[in-house]
């Protein structure tokens, strides 16, 4: 049998199409295109302005998506995650500005209120946006009395002026009260509220865990904010208005009572599920009456 050959003009065309695909798929990859980066380190919290940012040609297979293409783009706009230099500034490290953002997400009746928290009672940095948390409050006999004391009265003030010349009547005596025993005073701890949603949490105060390869500038910047978080922060939570009662007969708005709290006692963040938390019975703890009821158990 002869052997066939093959037409050269088939193999040319077969070798233009290949050198038009390839030059083609080079031409999207390698072409330069313009995209945002950090001009200089950015903090979380930063708002962004033109003197703090640069377009820079870069390849566009090396772009990611979401970048920024245009100056224009950065109204309004903070960094919720911080920024080394030549970083991209791309959406998914963007937000509104606080002032602008959290006030379209109060439902009426609602507001935004700002608690202190430590790592110890922030769930140690896990909280985000969008989830919901219980509040447990505790107060202290003390913290009650300083609260409630008021500095001494001049007598005068206290006591009538007798007037010259005047008859001052017999006062009865008083008859003796029989004492009423007194609840035990000592630290109590009850769930206050519970489905609070989060409205913001500072980028120094969140938990964050670096990958074994991460370089100087993540470290030290993972240094620097883990500094911050130890000595606290505050976070915005979306707080009711209406009152709710806390036990039978005492009914109290929400937002007064955690920021008295906040002020007077101590707050306690616990993280709730996903789907919610339902509770069939409130308790308040009386660790007085704990303390007792344990010896009474030896």
């Amino acid at each position: 049998m002869e052997n066939k050959k093959r037409s050269p003009i088939t193999v040319i065309v077969f070798a233009v199409l290949i050198g038009f695909l390839v030059i083609a798929l080079l031409n999207g990859t390698v072409r330069p295109t313009q995209a945002l980066v950090a001009k200089e380190s950015l903090a979380p919290g930063t708002l962004l302005t033109a003197d703090l940012v640069e377009l820079r040609s870069i390849p566009a297979g090396g772009v990611p998506n979401d970048a920024l293409r245009s100056i224009d783009e950065l109204a309004g706009k903070m960094l919720t995650v911080g920024r080394a230099p030549g970083d991209f500034i791309t959406t998914s490290v963007l937000g509104e500005t606080a002032a602008s953002g959290i006030p379209s997400q109060l439902e009426p009746g609602h507001v935004a209120l700002a608690v202190r928290v430590t790592l110890a009672s922030g769930v140690a940095g896990l909280i985000r946006e969008g989830q919901t948390v219980t509040i447990l409050g505790m107060l202290t006999p003390d913290v009650v009395q300083n609260a409630f004391s008021t500095n001494e009265l001049p007598v005068n003030l206290l006591l009538p002026t007798p007037v010259t010349g005047a008859v001052i009547p017999a006062v009865a005596p008083t008859p003796s009260a029989t004492a009423t025993p007194q609840p035990l005073q000592a630290p109590l701890a009850r769930i206050a509220i519970t489905g609070v949603k989060v409205l913001l949490v500072p980028q120094t105060f969140r938990y964050q865990e670096l990958p074994p390869d991460a370089d100087s500038n993540e470290q030290m910047f993972a240094s620097s904010m883990s500094n911050s978080s130890q000595s606290g922060s505050v976070i915005v939570l979306d707080v009711p208005t209406a009152p709710v009662e806390i036990v039978p007969g005492l009914s109290v708005n929400p937002a007064t009572l955690l920021a008295a709290l906040d002020e007077y006692g101590k707050l306690h963040l616990a993280l709730e599920p996903s789907t919610g938390l339902e509770l069939s019975e409130i308790l308040t703890l009386n660790l007085g009456e704990l303390y007792e009821s344990l010896n009474e158990d030896k």
